[in-house]
């Protein structure tokens, strides 16, 4: 099933992509929805439980020298994807700081141990429903 998203993300991705100020391109975008899998660091921004989150040693250790959030010591695979489709390291959406321009690139929405009930794992990790409120605001910014 996260197989199926994923492609089914990855290939409505691949599109052309226009902001308020109409602005089109061609240009590239990746939105990107899942768990720890695809987890670049939205758990080091939410309240979460610490074992739930990668903000330690040795994570991160091998490619950015410092703990990023992502479940691995270097990249993950949505970071090699971002690479091939010539696109920088997407951030994670919780991430403070970003502007409408790096949006236009796209986007990690994903979040370890993340559920599609809000009974999965409540208070400590991102569900569907909360995570829906984050997409809308996101949206907005391309209104």
């Amino acid at each position: 099933m996260i197989t199926i998203l994923f492609i089914c993300t990855l290939s409505l991705s691949f599109g052309s992509i226009s902001c308020k100020n109409d602005f089109v391109t061609n240009q590239a975008a990746l939105f990107v929805f899942g768990d720890s899998l695809f987890e670049a660091g939205n758990n080091n921004y939410f309240d979460s439980l610490p074992g739930f989150r990668s903000n330690y040693w040795p994570y991160g250790k091998t490619t950015f020298q410092f703990p990023t959030g992502r479940v691995s010591d270097g990249r993950i695979m949505i970071d090699f994807i971002a690479e091939d489709a010539w696109l920088p390291l997407l951030p994670p959406n919780l991430q403070p700081g970003y502007s409408s321009r790096q949006l236009t690139y796209g986007l990690n929405f994903a979040t370890t141990a993340a559920g599609v009930f809000a009974a999965t794992f409540p208070g400590v990790v991102i569900n569907l429903f909360k995570r829906n409120k984050n997409i809308k605001i996101n949206i907005h910014m391309f209104d």
